[in-house]
């Protein structure tokens, strides 16, 4: 991830066919949001986001195409530690003004460039293009997210609490409402308010019982807050859906030391 991939997709992006059309059609429209929420579920798979630019591929318009390019290179562009290559953010705005100089005054095209400033370490430009954008559109699901992406960059949690309520409440699908659900429990965990932070994975995790790596992170606020068998159940959970789940794998021998001593770790993991 990050700036690895990133170097990696440059060149590779150069060589793929981009639709040639310079109009910004309904069709690339809808074909732009089908994109974008497939690199919303990039975590390290590099896969999802293969498949996300593919979506971008069958677009009829080259403006949205180049959006979605930007909007893929950033989510590549993330570091382990959070942070965002430079290499990856410098490309993904000269894609997005291949998109602006064909469709200028598209807000679903623009919306993307306050992330870039953000991850950038440019607030005060993000600040001016989101207060822009929201004078035409201020419930729109991803400008939402850029204000929360804003205010966590501030290091301001309630700030940051109130745009992930609204983009819970605005997300037009079950999925990105459970992907919103669990960036906020992420951002309560960051914060090391850990009970909030399981009240929202248990929301979220009742729509997605399948979800191994959700079910892992509620694990790991219960370690943090000291309940070694909720901690313990969740990673049995984790495990019983993705048996190789690393983190988790790690977790449970964690939790075999910590429960060995109140003779808890054979009821809890049978050994």
């Amino acid at each position: 991830m990050g700036e690895v991939l990133v170097q990696k997709m440059i060149p590779a992006l150069n060589k793929m066919a981009w639709p040639k059309s310079p109009e910004a059609t309904e069709l690339g429209r809808r074909v732009y949001e089908v994109g974008l929420d497939q690199a919303d579920d990039y975590q390290t798979d590099p896969k999802i986001l293969t498949a996300a630019l593919r979506t971008f591929q069958t677009s009829d318009s080259r403006p949205y195409a180049c959006a979605g390019v930007a909007y893929t290179l950033l989510k590549a562009a993330r570091e382990k530690d959070g942070s965002y290559a430079q290499v990856g953010l410098t490309a993904a705005l000269e894609w997005l003004e291949k998109a602006q100089e064909l469709a200028p005054d598209i807000f679903e095209i623009n919306m993307v460039e306050p992330f870039i400033y953000i991850y950038s370490g440019r607030l005060d430009d993000a600040r001016l293009v989101l207060n822009y954008l929201e004078s035409i559109d201020n419930n729109h699901y991803y400008i939402l997210r850029a204000e929360i992406a804003y205010w966590q960059e501030q290091g301001t949690l309630d700030e940051a609490i109130h745009w992930y309520n609204r983009a819970i409440e605005e997300a037009k699908t079950v999925p990105q409402k459970l992907r919103v659900q669990r960036e906020l429990g992420d951002c309560y965990f960051r914060f090391k308010q850990y009970e909030e932070a399981i009240e929202v994975y248990k929301e979220a995790v009742h729509f997605a019982t399948d979800n191994a790596g959700l079910w892992h992170t509620m694990s790991l606020a219960y370690w943090r807050l000291g309940d070694y068998e909720e901690a313990a159940h969740c990673n049995r959970r984790a495990l019983k859906i993705q048996g190789d789940l690393p983190g988790a794998l790690k977790m449970q021998e964690a939790l075999k030391e910590k429960l060995e001593s109140g003779g808890l770790s054979k009821r809890l993991f049978g050994s």
